[in-house]
């Protein structure tokens, strides 16, 4: 037998630069660290009352911490001579976006743990859903327990702040799983609008927690103004934000377990062929450019002039 029979065809290899490949893995997981920080932050400050105001302090000085990684990243990218440096300054600005980074080289793949350096298209993004289908459905489940402690140990909660912080940890771990989740997914796809309108919870989701945490920014001038009833107003009002939080996280539940249907499924279908037809169509209109162009720019060969008939002479048919 043949041994170049079973030799597998060689992989192609991916646009990729020196420092992409050694900079995807930490970096990643860098900006999940990052993530979690600052989503402890948010949800101590945004639900936890007074009682874990230097906690939370704490995890905001990490995320401050961690941004001179984020900017060196940008520079040796720069001084390497990498392209696509545009979303390297986006990162410094706003870190989460250091998830769905391409690479230096013609920014087209992006990596993922588990999946390595892939092309970041519309195939791996539901190469993804169905892959995260169920985790994020565990994760949307795991409310149902942190809605039943907070219900039933209410009081124990309240007199052991190590308790309560163990629910608030629960309660950023959700909303971080979502939040990466939601940016991995959008980066993937070309109609981001289009995308939003058919995740409206997963933003809620994301967004409620953030407008319960900038009710925070009240707090320093309420307390100089040593106005207590605008303090207790305050606190309310984030309260109030938070349940809602968790009430949007149980249509989330419900919108994952009932809606994944095949009326759901064939709509994303009919858009996705949509999609392809118009590719389609448009590698087509540029193909027939392009004949016309090589046509055009082909030298038609000259016709040659008539040649007269030889002459012949006349065989003698007597010899």
């Amino acid at each position: 037998m043949d041994a170049s029979r079973d030799q597998h065809p060689p992989k192609a290899e991916v646009p990729t630069t020196r420092l992409d490949r050694a900079f995807a893995a930490p970096l990643f997981f860098l900006t999940i660290l990052w993530m979690a920080t600052a989503g402890l932050a948010i949800h101590l400050l945004a639900d936890g009352g007074d009682k874990h105001l230097e906690l939370a302090f704490i995890f905001l000085a990490v995320t401050v911490v961690l941004l001179p990684v984020f900017i060196f990243e940008a520079v040796a990218h720069w001084l390497d001579g990498g392209r696509c440096l545009s979303q390297n300054l986006w990162v410094c600005l706003f870190p989460p976006l250091r998830l769905v980074t391409r690479d230096h080289s013609d920014g087209t793949h992006l990596w993922l743990p588990g999946f390595g350096w892939r092309p970041a298209n519309h195939q791996l993004q539901e190469e993804l859903e169905r892959k995260l289908s169920y985790p994020m459905i565990g994760i949307a489940l795991l409310i149902l327990p942190l809605l039943a402690v907070e219900h039933f140990y209410a009081e124990p909660i309240e007199q052991n702040p190590r308790l309560g912080l163990l629910v608030h940890f629960a309660a950023a771990l959700i909303w971080l799983a979502f939040a990466a989740e939601f940016l991995v997914g959008i980066s993937l796809v070309r109609k981001r609008v289009l995308y939003v309108k058919e995740h409206w919870l997963d933003v809620v989701i994301i967004c409620l927690p953030l407008i319960a945490f900038a009710r925070v920014l009240r707090i320093a001038r309420v307390m100089r103004l040593s106005k207590i009833g605008k303090t207790a107003r305050v606190f309310r009002l984030r309260g109030l934000a938070m349940r809602a939080w968790r009430a949007v996280m149980l249509l989330e539940i419900v919108e994952r377990l009932v809606h994944r249907d095949p009326e759901k499924r064939l709509r994303v279908i009919n858009e996705q062929i949509r999609e392809k037809e118009e590719e389609l169509a448009a590698l087509h209109a540029e193909a027939a450019v392009l004949t016309r162009r090589i046509a055009e720019a082909t030298p038609k060969p000259r016709s040659e002039p008539d040649r007269p008939l030889a002459e012949t002479t006349p065989i003698d048919l007597r010899s």
